[in-house]
């Protein structure tokens, strides 16, 4: 019961970072700078580029497919190709992301909070995937 919560929950996770891309893009430049996208997308989406839309729509499904990943496993629905590889990899991808503050730090680079936040939070959604993964893994490997 609690691996499956946990699963769901790191499903859940990807679900609200596609939905608040989908907000950054409704929301157009102010949301673009706030959330960090960067001073060049934010003046495209002034200027009535769609480009900074489609970068991020693609982002949004992105997340969505993560999302997936982590609902099949908790067998929700049917289960996608690779699903076992396809967990790792998206704990890994949220983990590094997490942690790719360090070289900044390293470097001497001053971060901004948003900066700082986003890192933690993609750390610490890192380990949430890890931990499910590592459930469902075990879960796995007793059935078979």
């Amino acid at each position: 019961m609690f691996a499956n919560s946990l699963i769901i929950s790191a499903g859940a996770t990807s679900v609200l970072i596609a939905l608040l891309h989908v907000y950054v893009i409704l929301k157009g430049p102010v949301a673009y700078r706030q959330f960090g996208a960067g001073e060049r997308l934010a003046s495209m989406a002034e200027r009535g580029s769609w480009l900074p839309a489609l970068l991020t729509s693609g982002i949004t499904i992105t997340f969505l497919i993560f999302a997936y990943y982590y609902i099949a496993a908790g067998g929700w629905v049917p289960i996608p190709p690779f699903l076992q590889a396809g967990l790792l990899a998206i704990a890994a991808l949220y983990t590094v992301r997490g942690v790719m503050i360090v070289p900044l730090l390293v470097g001497g680079r001053t971060l901004t909070r948003f900066e700082w936040g986003s890192s933690l939070l993609s750390l610490l959604i890192g380990l949430l995937h890890f931990a499910a993964t590592s459930l469902y893994l075990q879960h796995s490997a007793a059935l078979a």
